[in-house]
This record gives structure tokens, sequence and C-alpha cells, in this order.
């Protein structure tokens, strides 16, 4: 377990439940280097996030770009979003890793960009296949272990043969033999695993003779079965994955490397046609039986149907006074008939019997007529049938156990990766269908986006596309790393500064963004504060200062977007606080800001830096009294909150005293 001690957060107890749930240290180690979600939550105690956690810690502790809880749970939404897209359940659970990362990661960034750079690719070239990619997948799962005790009983020389088969015992019954006991004693027992010296010679079919130092599988055959019908729909999948015809391309690539070496897998998992013929024969044996019975007896009648016996007066007083002859005369008249008849019967059985390799025995009537059987033919029939599904068995049970425990190890890292390249190809018809891009992203530059084509992907509507940006990328329209959005109330902006901090959210991610294009320079901080609702009291107040003090103070590349701050405190107020805020940010190239407000021209009164301070412009009401908005910012030119058009649309619709009370408030504007 010391090595998986060294995981940060990772004691012994839950060292000890890794290996136990994961088949040992190093199985558990690569489900951790590999980023294997789905099988470390499915371990009893181990939920998802904590699997998260424990893979973000082994891949050096990478910290969430996204800083605060409205960030992540714009991010999470975000996943959500994603997941129906993807086939597999352990996919859709992976996806929870792709969290927003700093500049300082790139490396990881660019990986991922790589990865859904190619599956959008694949998608794109090859649509049948992608088709037949998503139907397959779904049956995808993380292989489970056999965990159940098997009835084989472990024959062990001594009590000090016991402490090297501690993982053995929780799966089948060990015993020491007494000194005076050889095998013959255990004769008899169907299943045995012989573990030492004077073992029989000949083995008996369900015998294993091993060694202490056998594998697992080895030692409890068994368990390798229980290991294919646990996972049989996975199993299953991936041999059709195998016969999946992916064009020339990276995912091509990836899957035939995961895929590589896995030829033996499908007879493997498929049941042989020498074991259905056995069972086959012995199922059917009674009614074949029967059959040949009623037909010896239909061949008998009727060739003795034209049969006629004459006899004269002293033959038939001869009968009279012994009628045993009368029955040797009738006998001898019908027994070619007979004998045919019978003979026809065996050859019948012979038929039945030869693709199993039993052949009839010669005396196996009981009675000529009516035609019977004897039961004791049969009976030795039986036990031979079952003697050949015996060895039969143990035979497939050999070659199966012997794939699987050369391929087993193979088998794990090929459905891991199978679940990852599942990830990104759900991930490539997330963008496809969203109308997403990959950003370009820009080196050497303070935090600034621009976007061109932005389109909220969670309104739930098909959204007007937008233009939009901030910071200081060069040559771009949107010049500015302060700047206040300001607008008519419904006009949008909560959903544009939404939209772009999913924009900025995802490119930290390595993912498509739902725009046209966007230029993107990555941060180490991602900001995002929703809306406030309602005055805060003096301590949430103090403490949402001391906050966003520490946040423009700081010497970290940030995005930081914010949503009518203004609510932290009363208007007068709120102005000179956020001014002051804005003019500490201005001074550090590292922050780029944007906020929403209703107050824009009183803290710009208040800065000694100039913010751009851009507008979303209401022109009036329609004739159904709904708000005419430019949901286009006008960058540069602020516009107004414009009540006033609320208010109309509020008196239009009211009657009585209502309508008395908007149109007051509306003379006093």
């Amino acid at each position: 377990m010391n090595d998986l001690m060294l995981i940060p957060g990772v004691g012994e107890s839950l060292a000890k439940k890794l290996a136990d749930g994961l088949g040992g240290e190093s199985a558990a180690i690569r489900a951790i280097r590999e980023k294997d979600i789905a099988s470390l939550s499915e371990i009893d105690g181990i939920s998802l996030d904590r699997a998260i956690r424990m893979v973000s810690e082994f891949s050096g502790g990478v910290e969430n770009a996204a800083r605060n809880k409205d960030g992540q749970k714009l991010h999470n939404a975000m996943i959500h979003d994603i997941e129906p897209f993807i086939s597999s359940s352990p996919g859709k659970r992976k996806l929870r890793i792709l969290q927003p990362l700093s500049v300082d990661s790139i490396e990881e960034i660019n990986d991922r960009r790589d990865r859904v750079s190619e599956a959008i690719s694949f998608v794109s070239k090859y649509p049948e296949a992608a088709e037949n990619w998503v139907r397959i997948a779904k049956s995808i799962s993380p292989l489970k272990r056999a965990n159940v005790k098997i009835d084989r009983l472990i024959v062990v020389q001594n009590s000090n043969d016991i402490e090297h088969l501690k993982t053995v015992e929780k799966f089948a019954r060990i015993v020491v033999r007494e000194s005076r006991e050889t095998w013959r004693d255990y004769e008899g027992i169907p299943r045995v695993t012989w573990i030492g010296p004077n073992q029989p010679t000949d083995i008996p079919p369900g015998w294993r003779i091993c060694s202490l130092g056998d594998s697992l599988w080895k030692m409890i055959p068994e368990l390798s079965l229980r290991f294919i019908e646990s996972n049989y729909k996975t199993l299953f999948a991936m041999t059709q994955l195998r016969e999946l015809e992916i064009g020339p391309c990276g995912i091509g690539e990836r899957v035939n490397n995961a895929l590589d070496g896995l030829d033996k897998l499908e007879s493997m998992i498929t049941r042989e046609a020498s074991e259905n013929a056995i069972e086959e024969v012995r199922d059917s044996l009674w009614t074949e039986v029967k059959n040949i019975q009623n037909s010896v007896d239909d061949l008998i009648v009727a060739a003795t149907q034209e049969h006629r016996l004459s006899l004269d007066g002293s033959e038939m007083l001869s009968y009279y006074t012994d009628s045993s002859g009368l029955q040797n005369r009738l006998k001898y008249e019908v027994s070619e008939s007979i004998e045919f008849a019978l003979e026809e019967g065996r050859g019948r059985l012979e038929k039945f019997l030869s693709p199993i390799g039993i052949k009839a025995p010669i005396d196996c009537f009981q009675s000529d007529y009516p035609c019977l059987f004897n039961k004791t033919a049969l009976a030795t029939i039986e036990q031979e049938i079952d003697l050949l599904i015996s060895i039969k068995k143990d035979e497939i049970l050999r070659k199966k156990v012997q794939s699987a425990i050369l391929l087993s190890d193979k088998l794990n890292k090929s459905v891991s990766e199978i679940i990852d390249v599942d990830l990104w190809i759900g991930i490539a018809r997330w963008s496809k269908e969203r109308r997403c891009n990959l950003p370009k992203i820009i080196n050497d530059s303070s935090p600034s986006c621009k976007i061109r084509g932005l389109r909220h992907p969670l309104l739930g509507v098909d959204p007007v596309p937008i233009d939009y940006g901030f910071g200081s990328l060069p040559g771009q329209s949107f010049d500015g790393s302060i700047v206040l959005l300001t607008g008519a109330n419904s006009g949008g902006k909560t959903s544009l500064i939404e939209g772009v901090g999913i924009i900025l959210l995802l490119a930290h991610s390595g993912l498509p963004v739902p725009s046209d294009e966007a230029e993107i320079s990555l941060a180490e901080e991602i900001h995002i504060m929703s809306k406030v609702i309602g005055t805060q009291s003096a301590g949430a107040l103090e403490r949402t200062l001391i906050g966003l003090a520490s946040i423009v103070g700081s010497d970290s590349k940030k995005f930081v977007l914010a949503d009518e701050l203004e609510a932290i405190t009363e208007p007068e107020a709120a102005a000179g606080i956020l001014a002051g805020l804005l003019d500490v940010a201005a001074r550090n190239s590292v922050n780029a800001m944007l906020m929403v407000t209703h107050i824009g021209s009183s803290i710009c009164k208040k800065m000694e830096f100039k913010a751009r301070v851009d507008g979303i412009e209401a022109k009036g009401l329609d004739e159904e009294l709904e708000l005419i908005v430019d949901r286009v910012p006008r960058i540069g030119i602020p516009a107004r909150s414009t009540p006033e058009l609320i208010l109309k649309r509020l008196e239009a619709r009211s009657v009585g005293t209502k309508s008395e009370v908007f149109k007051s408030i509306l003379d006093r504007l």
C-alpha cells in the first residue's frame, strides 16, 4: 500500500479499500493514473467528488481556475448540458474531471484541445461510424471483479501455506490435509485445487494442481467465468467495436491501439458449439428414446401386417396341449421382422449419439415388442454423457482461464481507453449540436477575450448571436480591461455576462465554446459573481468587501465577471466602493473585469481611471407591449435602464388603483 499512500489524502484505510476494490495496488494506481473516475467511484465509500479529488492530487494537485461557487455552478451547468451526448455511463462520470484550468496548466489544456479536435474530425468525416459508436458504447462499463465465494476446496500441505493465501481464502474454502491423507481421500469432490506434493497422476475433471505462487484465477478458475458473466455486455461491446469500420484518423488510431491484442476476446466470451452439442444430446435423450421405441413398434406392426399362419389339425391339437410351442412358432414367423426393426432402432440411437462420440450398446433393449430400452443401458449412456460434459466444461474452462489471465490487464487498459474516447466523441457531438468551435488561444497577453457570434446555450431558445469582448488583445475592437455593461432591464445583460463566463470557463477547460469564433488570452483565475439579492448585513458586507479586495489586489492573472454588485449596499455608497475597487484593478494589467451595473455613470464619476462603458439599448414597446431591445451591446456607449418602459407596460396592462399607482410613478421620472 506504500505507493498508494504517497498520494495526498490517501491513508492506510483508503489505500486498502482501493486495492481490495480494484484487484491490487497496481490496478488501483493504474485507475488513478488513467483517471478512471467510474471505477474509483464505484468502490464503496468513495464518492464521485472524492474520486475526482484523488485523480487531481495524483496529477500534481492542479487547481481549478473557477475560484468561487457561482463560477463552479455555471461550469457544472455546462457539464450537465454536455452529459447526454456521451454514450457510456462511465464516460459521463469522467466528464466531471474536465474542470477549468489555470494558464499554468497550458499543456493539459492543449492536450484536451487535441483530443476534442480529433473527435470533432471523426464525427464530421465518418457520421455513420459515429452513429454506430453511440449505439455500441452505451454498453461499455468499467470491468468488475467477481467477489463471490466459489464452491471449490483448496487443499494445502500445512497451516503455513494458508498465510500465503490470504487473498484466496475470501473466494474458496481452504483445508490443511492430514499427514496420512492422500488425494484419494478427496476423490468424489467435484472441484478441488491441490497444492503441494503427492498429487494425482491422472487429474480428475474439475481438479487443479497448483503451487502457492499461482494466480488467483488459476487456483479458482470459476472466478474467470464469473468475470466474463459479470462483464459480458462490456466485453461483447468491445468485440463489436473491433468490427467497427473507422477511417484513417486520430480517433481510429486510438481505438485500434486500444483494441490491439484482443483477438481471443470473442472466443473467450462465446459458448463453444461442442459444449452445446453435448448438452443438446443430454437434454433430448429421453425424448429420442421414446420416439425410437414407437418407431420400432410401428416397423414391427407394418412388417407383420401381411403375415399369415396356417395350422393343420394335428398342429392345432399339439399347440392345444403345449401353448409354449405355439408361442415359439409365432416368434419364429415374426423374428426376422422384429430383428430388423430392433436393428433399425439401435442404428437410430447410434446415429443420435454419434456427434458426441458415444456408441449405443449392442444389447440395449429390454423387450422386443412392445419395444422397451434397457434402463441399465440408458443409465450407462447418461453417465457417459455427464462425464463428457464434465470433461468438455473443464477443457473449455482451462481455455477461458488461460485467455482471461492473458487478457485481463490488457482488457482493463482497453476499456479505460475506450471510455476516454467515448468521452471526447460525446463532447464532439455536443459541439456539433450547439454549433461550437475551439477558441484560438493567445499567449503572452494579459487576460482578454474577443468573441464573434456568441450564443448562450442554456437559455432554452435559439439565442441572438452577439459579438463582444474585453481586454487588450492587439488590434481588437473591444479594447479595455475594465468594462461596465449598462442598459435596459430584461435587455439581456445577465445573459450576456453568463455567456461570456461560459466561453471563458470552457476555453480554460480545453473545450469548444458556443460561438462562431473566439480568441482568448488565458488567466490563472476566473471569478464569477452572480446578482446579489437584497442589501447585505454589516457582517456579510464586510466579508464581501474583503473577498473583492483580495481578488482585485492579487497579482494573479484573472477574469472577474460581476452582476449588479451595487446591491451590496445603498446606491451612493455602492458607487464609491465599486469605483475604488475598479481603480485598484485598473492599475494592474493582470485584471480583466466586466461588470453589469445600473449605476455606471455614478461609478465613472468617482473613478480615477477611465472605464469602458457599453450599453444594451431598449428602443420602446411593440404592439404587444414587449420591450424592443437591440441585444447587441454598443461598445463605449452607455445605455439607460429605461424603467419608464417597464412602467408604461405595467400601466397599460393594469386597471384601477394599480394603473393609477404606475402612472403616478411615471409622472415623476
